[in-house]
């Protein structure tokens, strides 16, 4: 279930425990209007994010990755593997280990994830 999804589901059941009645018929056809508006699907992986995660898997003899090195492996900057790279830490992929220097590390998740 997406946020927006949960966060719907959330409202209306607020809404029907409370017995709440619309006040404002501008304000109910507002939320139906919001309800109704289809998500896009997302890809699971930007294009980044999918090259820098099979780079992690390929080269699974080494545990730790600096978005540096990740860079340099690829041939693109380490500010696009540190943009791209955010993503996979959020989505559970990868994990961040270090902070000085920025350190990162595949999960279970991202070293099992099929990357097609």
């Amino acid at each position: 279930m997406s946020k927006k999804q949960d966060f719907i589901s959330e409202v209306n059941s607020m809404i029907d425990s409370l017995g709440y009645e619309w006040q404002s018929e501008s304000a109910k056809s507002y939320w139906e209007a919001f309800i109704s508006v289809k998500e896009e699907d997302k890809p699971e992986f930007t294009d980044n994010g999918k090259l820098i995660l099979k780079y992690m898997q390929d080269n699974s003899d080494k545990d730790n990755f600096k978005a540096k090195d990740i860079g340099e492996g690829l041939f693109v900057s380490s500010r696009t593997v540190s943009g791209a790279i955010r993503k996979l830490v959020t989505d559970g992929y990868v994990e961040k280990i270090g902070q000085d220097p920025v350190i990162y590390t595949l999960t279970e998740k991202g070293k099992n994830k099929e990357i097609v």
